[in-house]
């Protein structure tokens, strides 16, 4: 009895340092409030409180309704989508204050969606996407991906569906494109966030590998992003970046039946600075995964380490991600914190992912 006691005490403890846990003193730094800090979000823009300033009706160019909306201004100007679905790569950059607003009665009603991938060949003189020129390389890259990319301060997203459905035909038996496969080029991202005080509500994001980057319009720039009562899935690294991102009230989804079983998943990303101490929060949430995925079968996520090479990771100097996951419901799937993506071992004393005061549905 002695040894059964001590083995499952060890398991515990392995457990413990594979899923640290914060102590209420250090989880009250890792709150919505204190994230967000002096940025009091906006009132989300109503359809029904006055007339957008553009509707884009089935068949037209959400992309020309955007290119209207001036360079500055004090305003918030409002685009309503009508439902459809709306193919083709968007860019929002630059512009004053601005909402984008679907169906309020259902998010799936209205889908922006593309289906470009890091692996896609292109011409060296060829555009990756229309915000991101990518001139002098042959392929589309992660960030060329993206079906919508927002680099502008104070736009918000409501009610609406952003996707890239490149791989979707692979959970489906069919064989990856040219340029794509499990070992790479299959980055496929759904919606690229560059911007500070950013807003999403309703929303439904859509993928596979990569399908949120969070991140900062450069190091210096400040990224807050919020995202709300809305549903992220995705199955590798597919909440990734550098920004300052809070998850709150939404529904995180592992997806299955694209890579090889027993190849699990990894939800959160993070390559935060060294030096910064707020990443990914994800709060009073649920967490949850398709049939067919083994329980453990998915890590709750790693750091990314960008720009660094297998071994050369460098304690101060070297990005180390933020993400703490705390209040939710986490699914049996989920498993512990992975190895970073320079190949560090997850190390508790290292690492700066933790967790505080989740459940089990």
């Amino acid at each position: 009895m002695k040894l059964l006691a001590l083995a499952l005490a060890c398991l515990a403890m392995s457990a413990q340092a594979q899923r640290p846990q914060l102590t209420p003193e250090q989880a009250a730094a890792h709150t919505t409030a204190a994230y967000l800090g002096d940025w009091k979000p906006a009132p989300l823009a109503d359809l029904s409180a006055a007339s957008p300033d553009f509707i884009v009706k089935p068949g037209e160019s959400v992309q020309a309704a955007i290119d209207k909306v001036p360079a500055n201004g004090n305003k918030r100007w409002v685009i309503h989508i009508q439902p459809g679905t709306y193919r083709g790569p968007l860019c929002i950059k630059d512009k004053a204050p601005l909402a984008l607003i679907g169906s309020p009665r259902d998010a799936a009603a209205v889908v922006l969606v593309d289906n470009r991938f890091a692996g896609k060949p292109k011409g060296e003189n060829e555009a990756a996407h229309p915000c991101i020129p990518e001139l002098g390389k042959t392929t589309i890259g992660t960030s060329g991906s993206t079906t919508m990319l927002v680099q502008s301060n104070d736009v918000q997203l409501i009610s609406l569906t952003i996707a890239n459905d490149t791989m979707d035909g692979v959970r489906l038996g069919e064989t990856y494109p040219p340029g794509a496969g499990e070992s790479g080029g299959a980055q496929a991202v759904a919606l690229t966030l560059s911007g500070d005080r950013i807003q999403l509500d309703n929303v439904r994001l859509l993928g596979h590998q990569d399908t949120l980057f969070a991140k900062r319009a450069a190091p210096d720039k400040p990224a807050r992003q919020l995202i709300r009562h809305s549903l992220i899935a995705g199955d590798v690294d597919f909440i990734f970046g550098n920004a300052v991102l809070v998850i709150e009230h939404s529904t995180i989804l592992t997806r299955a039946n694209r890579r090889t079983p027993g190849h699990g998943g990894i939800m959160l990303a993070p390559s935060t600075a060294p030096d910064v101490t707020q990443g990914f929060l994800v709060t009073h949430s649920r967490i949850v995964g398709e049939p067919g995925i083994a329980p453990g079968g998915t890590s709750i996520g790693r750091a990314w380490d960008a720009g660094v090479k297998a071994g050369t990771w460098i304690a101060g100097t070297s990005p180390n991600g933020v993400a703490v996951v705390r209040d939710s419901e986490i699914g049996a799937h989920v498993g512990p914190w992975s190895a970073s993506t320079s190949r560090r071992p997850f190390d508790a004393a290292t690492n700066r992912l933790n967790e505080f005061n989740n459940s089990r549905p």
